[in-house]
């Protein structure tokens, strides 16, 4: 008893420094303005090349005492990396410079920027950021996101000055820290391999959104498990396995100009709801399907009060809408999910 009651002090220690420091970047729903120095005109020309850009980003803490760090910057992204003026980032800090900071226990964060200029982007970045608050609504395993005021500036001066929304995306060694739990590098995954309730809860979100763009069983060629997903795990265990998703931008709910789905899927448009769930998770679609329904109005709520209002929202609200119809008509959710499933082939 001695033993384990030492061990929790010990385990309690320690998240009283670095683990709970390292929260504290999204511990809170109030968006984070700060300065974005970096060499915009190199870096933005040359961005599907992924060079790394050394940067400064400059923020007032609580105390109103600016803060500077030191920051590399990468670009990042397949599709948005191409269609994009300004394309989603790596964010690398020196973790010696962190101590005491909101970034303390961070190191490698992805910056999710807005992808050109005008209101349709600005409502792209807004709805992709109310798709992460979706899942953490659903469930605790999700990654966290933090919305930013970010003030771009060109360290050469040749540029003027652009205020953009942004967020941060948690890191997924940060996730699986909160659930006790532990990132997992592999190639290919097994369904068997995974929580069942967690992936029933996955592959209805997906549906909700109008998401085809994921895979749970493997990433693309030279890339680890999983595409748009990464694998956390409880400590040396090979059950109970979780993939925790992101990037959103192709989803159906948020219909960007630029979003196609894959050829092999046979649908025309992104806004075509396709159910990519496993037959296995059948079983647990009705308590699925309660913990959707008992969020309903939180979810809704993300579209109503968030800044581009109902009225911007119209097609977002409608598109959720109409997953509620689907998920509660006996019919159709038979015909659109239950007879939809894929069979297991490991």
């Amino acid at each position: 008893m001695l033993k384990i009651l030492l061990a929790a002090i010990l385990f309690s220690a320690g998240m009283s420094g670095s683990a709970a420091a390292a929260q504290a970047l999204f511990d809170t729903d109030e968006p984070l303005s700060m300065i974005l120095e970096l060499p915009a005109k190199d870096l933005l020309r040359h961005a599907q090349k992924k060079p790394t850009a050394a940067g400064v980003l400059r923020y007032q803490d609580i105390e109103g005492t600016e803060v500077v760090l030191d920051v590399a910057l990468t670009p990042r992204g397949k599709s948005r990396l191409e269609q994009c003026k300004y394309p989603p980032l790596w964010f690398n800090l020196k973790r010696k410079q962190l101590k005491s900071t909101i970034f303390s226990g961070q190191n490698k964060l992805k910056l999710v920027t807005q992808c050109r200029g005008g209101a349709k982007f600005e409502r792209y970045l807004n709805q992709e950021f109310s798709i992460y608050k979706i899942y953490n609504r659903l469930t605790d395993y999700s990654f966290r996101v933090r919305m930013l005021e970010v003030t771009y500036r060109d360290s050469s001066g040749q540029r003027r000055d652009e205020v953009q929304p942004a967020f941060f995306i948690e890191s997924d060694k940060e996730a699986a820290r909160r659930q006790n739990m532990t990132t997992i590098n592999t190639n290919v995954v097994n369904v068997s391999q995974l929580d069942a309730e967690q992936l029933s809860i996955f592959a209805l979100f997906q549906f909700m959104i109008g998401n085809t763009d994921w895979s749970v069983r493997k990433g693309p060629p030279l890339e680890g498990c999983c595409h748009n997903g990464k694998v956390i795990a409880p400590p040396d265990s090979q059950n109970g396995w979780i993939v925790l998703p992101y990037d959103f931008d192709q989803a159906g709910l948020i219909n960007t100009s630029y979003a196609m789905p894959s050829e092999r899927l046979r649908i025309k448009s992104v806004r075509h709801r396709l159910y990519r769930g496993y037959c296995s998770s059948n079983t647990l679609l009705d308590s699925t399907i309660a913990i959707f329904n008992s969020n309903r109005a939180a979810i809704e709520d993300l579209f109503v009060s968030g800044p581009d209002g109902p009225s911007r929202n119209k097609a977002a609200l409608d598109y959720v809408q109409s997953f509620y119809e689907i998920v509660n008509d006996p019919k159709k959710r038979q015909k659109k999910i239950s007879d939809a499933c894929r069979r297991v082939q490991n």
